[in-house]
């Protein structure tokens, strides 16, 4: 008789059912009823594997979602505003043109006017780390071959210009504005400060800031009784006390020109962004009259005039001084103990590295005599550097002992403590590269005049909605 099987429960397909171990009945291990007990122990095994294997699939997934919150959190992150700014604040400002779009907060760091400031700053020190950028404007004559006191065509174009060698041979178009024809004729030197390009011209002027393509046209005034006959020298200056920048410039009282007599002059002055948008005549008058064909300087928060001493008693040795912050007047002394000694008109003054610098060349020596003052109320003039080289002036100091002279098209870099001429360079060789022109570029033709300005692009706003929509 075949022997009865011994059930044993097993588990199979999640539910348990009695299967037949083999074994003969009470044979089994653990003898008598202990197929439960193998059975139990199976299991238990079985189901601590399970939970072995869930809290495996449990952990994994813990893992997993707090890998994917992890992500999503650092997708999220945002640099703290100080970090953006400290940033941003060295970056050029075509960066920034692009910057402004990637969201408000961004937009809302570039426009305000603490920023812009620290950004104009940045670029101060960038270019005195490297000072090699140049604004080029050409001025082209309405008939070609006429001289600088024709009329000049209305197309005005402002090309950026680097020294480092392997740029210097081109300039890039920055900004291009073109004024309806007839609007001005003769044009004068421009001037430059923060940024801000001053265009005088015969019978308007104008304030560009390239970078943001932007331009304001100065109201007209009414006080010149020679507007025709005369362009009064007109600069651009910065009054740190408001923070705003100011246009200075003379007028004459009197229409009649009496060739005896000593010209009656007033002054005036035009804020930009002020809270009057007219010209403002000042308290007091100069206490000279002022030279109408000489460009004006500014340095250290005054601008510089020559005096015109046509018909005057012991007209002092001096510039005349006009400070834009209390909008008075004063007197600065100009070499007065050079040997041979020189007429206030020979000497070209320009600003140099921070300081009232000095220039003119004695045809006696045949030399070029280079002096600089820090101070600019009582200047001690020290004479910095005389080179053996024809007439020419400084335009531009390169650091390192090395400047930038100009005569005509012509600009000689040369190195002050070896006494050596490093390079020079024809402007007029120069390629100009436009948004439309192919690599070569192209040469201007029957130019009059370039004006070549050291040039620090900044942010600063001619008008309020510029830094916003003009970038």
């Amino acid at each position: 008789m075949p022997q009865p099987k011994c059930p044993t429960e097993r588990k199979k397909a999640d539910h348990l059912q009695l299967i037949p171990c083999g074994a003969p009945a009470g044979s089994c291990r653990g003898g008598g009823g202990s197929c439960r007990i193998t059975m139990c122990t199976k299991i238990d095994t079985y189901k601590k594997r399970q939970r072995g294997q869930q809290q495996i699939d449990f952990e994994l997934k813990t893992y997993h979602r707090k890998r994917q919150r992890r992500r999503g959190h650092q997708q999220t992150v945002e640099l703290p505003d100080e970090i953006v700014r400290e940033v941003l604040i060295w970056l050029p400002v075509k960066s920034l043109a692009r910057f402004k779009s990637v969201c408000k907060a961004w937009l809302s760091i570039i426009s305000e006017s603490c920023f812009i400031r620290e950004h104009l700053q940045c670029s101060k020190l960038k270019r005195y780390w490297n000072p090699s950028s140049f604004l080029i404007t050409p001025h082209i004559p309405l008939k070609p071959g006429d001289s600088i006191f024709a009329a000049f065509s209305t197309d005005i174009r402002f090309y950026q210009w680097s020294l480092q060698e392997d740029t210097r041979a081109a300039a890039t178009l920055l900004y291009r504005r073109h004024f309806p024809a007839g609007e001005f004729e003769l044009v004068l030197s421009m001037a430059h400060c923060d940024g801000l390009v001053l265009l005088p011209t015969k019978t308007k002027a104008y304030v560009f800031n390239p970078v943001i393509r932007d331009v304001l046209a100065l109201p007209e005034s009414n006080r010149n009784m020679r507007q025709r006959d005369i362009c009064p020298p007109i600069g651009l200056g910065f009054d740190a006390s408001t923070g705003k920048y100011k246009v200075a410039r003379s007028f004459y009282r009197s229409r009649e020109y009496n060739p005896m007599g000593i010209a009656a002059m007033g002054f005036e002055v035009f804020t930009i962004n002020g809270e009057e948008s007219c010209w403002r005549e000042t308290l007091v008058d100069p206490p000279y009259p002022v030279l109408y064909s000489k460009i004006v300087t500014h340095c250290k928060g005054c601008l510089f005039y020559y005096i015109d001493k046509k018909n005057q008693q012991n007209p002092p040795q001096a510039l005349l001084r006009f400070s834009l912050q209390d909008e008075t007047f004063g007197v600065t002394p100009l070499l007065t103990d050079t040997y041979p000694q020189v007429e206030d008109d020979e000497v070209t003054i320009t600003e140099l590295g921070g300081q009232l610098c000095a220039t003119f060349f004695c045809n006696t020596l045949q030399q070029v005599c280079i002096y600089m003052s820090g101070d600019v109320m009582d200047p001690d003039w020290n004479c910095w550097h005389i080179i053996n080289f024809m007439n020419c002036y400084p335009i531009a100091s390169l650091g390192s002992g090395r400047i930038l002279l100009r005569r005509g098209s012509l600009v000689f870099c040369t190195n002050l403590k070896s006494y050596s001429i490093e390079d020079k360079l024809d402007i007029d060789d120069i390629r100009y590269l436009g948004p439309n022109e192919d690599n070569l570029g192209h040469a201007w033709e029957d130019l009059c005049w370039y004006d070549i300005l050291p040039y620090t692009e900044s942010l600063v706003p001619i008008i309020p909605r510029a830094t916003l929509q003009a970038l």
